[in-house]
């Protein structure tokens, strides 16, 4: 092969590579703020609020990946059953040419209180759409208040 012709090469697999390889996206999750109430409408202090994420690996033996739900922060309600977990951020250094320039935000969490039932959030529960500058869920907040109900 010729030598241009091996140079040419080189510099195709770079480009195609810096394609894939970005230094320093980062990826936010959006905060939560909320209140958490019984069926009363009375406020519940010390439940347990924990964030509820995804963590991802891949199963070299089976060729897929495994999706594991973690609590990534916890925290307790107020003596006015108020919570907040912050706004979160961490930096992924491999990403595609086929990030959009949009980002599905979700809120996913549990709350936790002796005596009561856990309340889990469902799939899609709190969810907005975020498009300006894309930094996923930078400044996104959601601001649920939660009944929990007692345990029978």
């Amino acid at each position: 092969m010729k030598k241009s012709t091996k140079t040419f090469l080189i510099i195709l697999l770079l480009l195609i590579l810096g394609i894939f390889i970005h230094p320093k996206k980062v990826v936010y999750v959006p905060k939560i703020t909320g209140k958490v109430i019984d069926e009363k409408g009375n406020s519940i202090k010390d439940a347990v609020v924990s964030r509820i994420e995804e963590l991802s690996s891949k199963n070299e033996k089976q060729g897929y990946y495994d999706y594991t739900k973690y609590k990534s922060q916890t925290t307790k309600t107020d003596e006015n059953g108020n919570f907040e977990l912050l706004e979160k951020s961490r930096i992924e250094w491999i990403h595609t040419p086929l990030d959009l320039p949009f980002a599905w935000c979700f809120g996913n969490f549990e709350i936790e209180k002796e005596g009561f039932k856990t309340y889990r959030t469902e799939f899609d529960e709190f969810r907005q759409l975020h498009k300006d500058n894309c930094y996923a869920c930078e400044e996104i907040g959601f601001k649920p208040i939660i009944t929990l109900k007692k345990k029978e």
